[in-house]
């Protein structure tokens, strides 16, 4: 379930690994207008767990689009 931050709301019968990919391809999944289209790889961080680490940027596969 999604809720919009006014009054409506949106039910999605799927995996979150479904809302996930479709979200991220384009699709709107929050409701009219939510999409987040990125083309390029996704930029992710392996976060530190001590003080001394820094973060460590990878990126995912190229998407193709």
């Amino acid at each position: 379930m999604v809720e919009d931050g006014e009054i409506g709301w949106s039910e999605y019968r799927i995996s979150f690994a479904e809302w996930l990919y479709r979200y991220l391809i384009g699709e709107n999944m929050g409701g009219p207008n939510s999409c987040a289209f990125y083309p390029g790889p996704v930029k992710l961080e392996h976060l530190p767990m001590t003080a001394d680490e820094h973060p460590e940027p990878w990126y995912g596969p190229d998407r193709g689009m």
